[in-house]
């Protein structure tokens, strides 16, 4: 039985904008959100609550869980990187069609129109920043640093080999947002600060509020500022601009004759794949720097965090598994024999990424 065109054109439009190509930064961005749960964010001392004795010890402060903040986080994610692929599909559509390697793609042959591909960036755009003003005003501020990032990628193809660098740091920011979402929270005598209580009622936020104020302490705009999420970030980045130059190695010949640009177009193959393994090399050692940042974390109030950071100790198998998932990544592909590279770019990194974020979401469930 022939499908309806609806669906047919949902089928069409999350090929459009690669929705499956969603493993890469979403698990990162539930680690980022996870991690920013394990790590206390201050320590209350009994003379600072009231009715508690001073012979009482002091306990830590871990900012609770907000089933609503999850549903919030996906849904930027979601409108962020569907704003992403359709931008770079839209201002690439010219190229695409003069490659045929992706001549097939929906707006060069005909499937999707300009219109309803605007329509799905603008309504994109809009969820992004809609989830972002919902949730606190630290994040508002700060929402369009990634789309501008994601907006600049396709143009930095026409002008410099560093588009790759740019298109790992706007999905290093994932985890690094989600991070920001948790802890730059901030609530005042029962109610939530910022455009947040707007839907607090609705979502049932004004109950967590009322009961965490008081004796949570989110740090705003300080979320910002601490080093293990963009440890994290960085680690992203680099791996996903390791890898995006190994799939740039399909179009090194056709960058060069259109006089685009790319890593392997500029230095050729072989030098191209030494610079991938050197960001992936990169990529791992800052893996490995945020789980012990995350098992040594800084002191807060004099206390060592270490032993209130809720992660089981092995965490440190998710940081093991990527480097060695990237060890095999290379071995998948040569500059002479590039028949590989959908294998090496999307199935193992995709499975890298679940591992990854399947094995830190268990050990910091399990812990």
């Amino acid at each position: 039985m022939p499908e309806s065109r609806p669906a047919n054109l949902l089928r069409t439009y999350a090929s459009f904008v690669k929705l499956s190509h969603t493993v890469f930064a979403l698990p990162f961005a539930l680690v980022g959100l996870a991690a920013a749960h394990a790590v206390p964010t201050a320590f209350v001392y009994p003379s600072q609550v009231p009715g508690m004795g001073p012979g009482l010890p002091s306990f830590d402060q871990h900012m609770p869980w907000l089933w609503p903040m999850f549903l919030l986080v996906l849904l930027c994610m979601v409108g962020a990187r569907t704003f992403a692929m359709a931008l770079n599909r839209i201002i690439d559509r010219r190229i695409d069609a003069l490659n045929p390697r992706t001549a097939g793609r929906e707006l060069p042959a005909g499937r999707i129109s300009p219109a309803q591909a605007w329509a799905l960036a603008s309504a994109s755009a809009v969820l992004y920043f809609g989830a972002c003003f919902i949730i606190s005003p630290v994040v508002f501020w700060l929402s369009p640093i990634p789309i501008a990032l994601m907006a600049i990628y396709p143009y930095m193809k026409r002008i410099s080999a560093l588009c790759h660098v740019v298109l790992g740091a706007s999905l290093g920011l994932a985890p690094i947002g989600a991070w920001v979402a948790v802890r730059g929270l901030e609530w005042e005598n029962g109610k939530l600060l910022g455009p947040f209580p707007a839907l607090s009622s609705l979502m049932g936020l004004d109950v967590y509020a009322a009961e965490y104020s008081g004796r949570i302490w989110p740090l705003g705009w300080g979320a910002v500022s601490e080093l293990i999420p963009w440890v994290l970030g960085a680690g992203v980045a680099l791996w996903v601009a390791g890898f995006d130059i190994i799939y740039a190695l399909q179009d090194d010949e056709f960058d060069r004759a259109n006089k685009l640009h790319s890593i392997p177009a500029a230095v050729g193959r072989k030098p191209a794949l030494w610079i991938s393994r050197a960001m992936h090399l990169c990529a791992a050692a800052c893996f490995f720097g945020f789980i012990w940042l995350l098992t040594h974390p800084a002191p807060v109030a004099g206390m060592d965090t270490r032993q209130y950071t809720h992660l089981a100790s092995w965490v440190w198998a998710a940081p093991c598994l990527m480097l060695a998932g990237l060890i095999y990544q290379h071995a998948l592909v040569k500059p002479q024999d590039l028949s590989r590279v959908n294998m090496a770019f999307f199935t193992v990194n995709g499975v890298l990424s679940v591992l990854f974020g399947a094995t830190f979401l268990a050990a910091w469930l399990l812990a």
